[in-house]
């Protein structure tokens, strides 16, 4: 894969987009959902296809190529020189991997995302465990409070369903008068079972993304709203949509038409989709929707302001698995350890544990478990320092901002 030079701006921006698209599909050969979605020219993919999976050394070279393109390209565009500069670096390192290349945890996260991890102040779990405790009062130990609490609030498919149908042309509508989503863009929501995690969006292309739910994961009150937020409006559905339409079809920009997941931009995605729900829902706003699954799942309605009270204490102990990916992955933990760390500070089931462990401990997906935690401290940070949030994170779902571009607005 040679890059020819070229005189033209036009071409030497093509050029670049064409080898960071044959560069990215050919490391997917390798690993197995490295590649998200690509919806790109579909001659690149055939050749892909038809080279074969190239050795993890001719990757490298060509990763290392690609790098020094990007730096030395005088015509490139600043802004996409940044982002790709980013990429690439990643994509360097992923192939360093492929090659035997052990680097530590930490060093890896930072060289995949451009943000290193850092260990979680043990008193950020208790104080949430004390919040907790003040709104779960009786017998029973915390975590015996907790976990009935969590099973009062599970809702069956059946209500589930058409709840998620109801928010997503709410949220929809909200979405497209603030943003700018393409026509005819749509999602298509579907049940299935059998996976690890609890949603994925499977964006398609042309504006149109395909959002599978879990039913084998239990399914509470206080998800919904989050997960069609997250997925879909004004999450990742909505950021794939606008970024097709504005960075490639607009702007002709390849590198778009493909998204990869050891990338800093797949942080910044976690962090635009960890912010969606709240973006997009006004405060105290939840309660109104909490208030109207529960009737429609015959639970009182009056329990809703309860539930978010609850959920948002639940909020910081979703940093206890950072915590646990460092001990597993950067410490040397024994698996018992690291499910006995979880089930103390976590306060959720060994079944909940064991199958977060799976997901800590496959080497495609280990660290990105970070993005979740680190995406949203990044978008939190830039829009912390803007004037006005809503334009602040319309730009995010535009334009190809870097987590570094986003740390140094602050």
């Amino acid at each position: 894969m040679t890059l020819a030079r070229s005189q033209t701006d036009k071409t030497v921006p093509d050029e670049v987009g064409v080898a960071f698209v044959r560069l990215g599909l050919a490391i997917g050969r390798h690993l197995p959902g490295y590649v998200d979605t690509y919806f790109g020219p579909a001659d690149i993919a055939q050749r892909v296809e038809a080279e074969g999976a190239l050795p993890a050394s001719e990757l490298a070279a060509l990763a290392d190529g690609l790098a020094q393109e990007v730096a030395t390209y005088a015509s490139l565009d600043p802004v996409r020189r940044e982002y790709l500069k980013g990429e690439v670096a990643a994509m360097q390192t992923t192939t360093r991997m492929l090659q035997g290349e052990a680097l530590e945890f930490v060093d890896e996260v930072r060289a995949l995302y451009g943000v290193a991890p850092g260990w979680v102040d043990e008193t950020v779990f208790t104080e949430a465990h004390r919040v907790l405790a003040d709104l779960l009062p009786g017998p029973g130990t915390l975590t015996e409070r907790v976990q009935a609490f969590r099973r009062s609030m599970r809702i069956p498919i059946a209500v589930a369903a058409p709840m998620i149908t109801r928010l997503a042309a709410e949220f929809r509508e909200r979405a497209r008068t603030a943003f700018p989503l393409p026509p005819g863009e749509d999602c298509v929501f579907s049940f299935v079972r059998g996976q690890p995690w609890t949603a994925y969006n499977w964006y398609e292309g042309e504006g149109r993304s395909r959002i599978e739910i879990d039913e084998d994961h239990p399914l509470y009150v206080y998800q919904l709203p989050e997960i069609v937020a997250h997925e879909a409006y004004p999450g990742h559905h909505t950021e794939h949509a606008i970024k097709e339409q504005v960075l490639y079809r607009e702007q002709s920009r390849l590198e778009h038409s493909v998204i990869l997941g050891h990338v800093p931009s797949s942080l910044v995605s976690e962090g635009i989709a960890e912010h969606a729900v709240d973006v997009i829902v006004q405060p105290g706003e939840l309660i109104h929707w909490y208030g109207e699954i529960l009737q429609e799942a015959g639970m009182p309605r009056a329990e809703a302001a309860r539930v978010d009270e609850f959920s948002r204490a639940l909020l910081p102990l979703a940093r206890v698995a950072d915590n646990q990916l460092l001990l597993s992955n950067g410490r040397g933990a024994s698996d018992d350890e690291v499910i006995a760390y979880g089930l103390r500070y976590a306060l959720n089931t060994a079944e909940d544990q064991q199958r977060l462990l799976r997901f800590m401990k496959d080497p495609l997906w280990r660290s990105y478990g970070f993005n979740y935690s680190l995406g949203h401290h990044v978008v939190e940070t830039y829009l912390g320092v803007s004037r006005d949030r809503i334009t602040a994170f319309a730009r995010l779902l535009q334009e190809p901002l870097t987590p570094g571009q986003l740390l140094a607005a602050a």
